[in-house]
């Protein structure tokens, strides 16, 4: 495992990387917790990826909802500082 990927085990809820191995496409609801209050910048970059459900700066905190695998993407972001699953929203695909 490289460096990187470690770093990115740590950023995000081990839940998240369960659900995007099992289904990549599952829809879920998750807390992003960034390292400063959430700027306008922040926020506009987040949603190019996942859509904003709530913003609370005072916490450091964004609900967002977005497929597993672009929590993912999103986790590689430097101002993301840990990423965890509130629910899952879509049925996972069956094998």
């Amino acid at each position: 495992m490289s460096i990187n990927e470690e770093r990115l085990l740590n950023k995000i809820d081990y839940r998240i990387i369960e659900v995007k191995n099992i289904s990549p496409s599952a829809e879920v609801r998750a807390i992003v917790i960034t390292e400063k209050q959430p700027s306008s910048e922040i926020v506009n970059d987040m949603s190019s990826l996942v859509k904003v459900e709530l913003v609370m700066p005072f916490l450091s905190t964004v609900k967002v909802k977005a497929k597993a695998k672009d929590l993912i993407t999103l986790a590689e972001k430097d101002y993301v500082k840990y990423i965890m699953l509130e629910e899952v929203l879509a049925k996972l695909e069956e094998f």
